[in-house]
């Protein structure tokens, strides 16, 4: 009999483990060493922070990588899709990404390296799977989707009386050549097309940014903003969240023009008014 108990529990063990590795499988991660330092630095800066609200940790963690350099394609290295860590530069969707993991971190009680890391896969790839190159979330209408089914934003945008967005996605196919694995492997192109074609056809609503300031009152701090773009088959041009200064709502974002992560002096309208590129914007309220 105790020999089919001390099997038993063997049986159960292997079989919990093997439930742990399906749920948290092993991928190759790519980080620079001082990475893992930096996480540990951050969490000891706002570890006392952990019973406030995500939206509210966002802020504060986004205020906290202020003066950090901007960098694009940080994502784009090698091959081989693989979980890029970097805490040390950032584009405007990385930085997005990389606050929202840090906070669910925070939130979920175990600050741990490893978990951040977990929640970045979540946050970045499809369905929380790396696989090739396609099951990143290029278009950020697909992170918006992907996110919101795995109950980490919600959009709002509609109820902010946001009007229908007229989604005809193609730019990355019809500008294969730009992107350095769709050039080296045209056999992804194929899925891509198919990835637009999906997103297309979905419901997205949007804000115009001449009546921003008419729902000013109603934006909050905390809330992740995705700006839209006016180049044709590009659904979103630049991301960031929304803070409060001097009682008005501005952009804390990785700024390419300022190369670095900044808070925009203008208010966030007059931010809006003065890109051409940018049309509207779509709102989205962390859980």
């Amino acid at each position: 009999m105790r020999t089919i108990r001390i099997l038993s529990l063997f049986n159960a063990l292997i079989i919990c483990n093997i439930l742990f590795a399906q749920e948290r499988p092993c991928i190759q991660t790519i980080a620079n060493e001082n990475d893992s330092v930096l996480f540990i630095e951050k969490i000891k800066e706002l570890k006392n922070l952990s019973g406030e609200s995500t939206s509210q940790l966002l802020v504060k963690t986004g205020r906290s990588f202020i003066g950090h350099p901007y960098t694009g394609k940080t994502l784009e290295n090698g091959d081989a899709e693989s979980l890029i860590v970097n805490l040390r530069e950032f584009d405007c969707t990385t930085f997005v990404e990389s606050c929202l993991a840090f906070s669910l971190t925070l939130k979920s009680g175990n600050a741990t390296f490893d978990n951040y890391k977990h929640y970045l896969q979540n946050i970045r790839y499809r369905d929380g799977k790396i696989d090739t190159y396609n099951s990143r979330l290029h278009y950020f209408c697909d992170w918006i989707t992907d996110n919101q089914k795995k109950g980490f934003i919600i959009d709002t945008t509609k109820n902010l009386g946001g009007i229908a967005f007229p989604t005809e996605i193609d730019f990355m196919s019809t500008h294969a050549g730009s992107y350095i694995q769709l050039k080296n492997d045209s056999n992804l192109i194929p899925g891509i097309r198919k990835i637009e074609k999906e997103i297309s056809s979905r419901d997205y609503f949007w804000i115009p940014k001449e009546k921003i300031a008419d729902i000013e009152s109603r934006l909050e701090e905390g809330m992740i903003v995705a700006i839209t773009s006016g180049i044709h088959g590009l659904d979103i041009a630049h991301t960031g969240m929304l803070v409060r200064e001097n009682g008005r709502i501005h952009l804390l974002h990785a700024s390419s023009s300022a190369g670095k992560i900044i808070i925009s002096e203008k208010t966030f309208q007059d931010y809006l008014l003065g890109n051409k590129l940018q049309t509207g914007v779509m709102f989205l309220k962390v859980k």
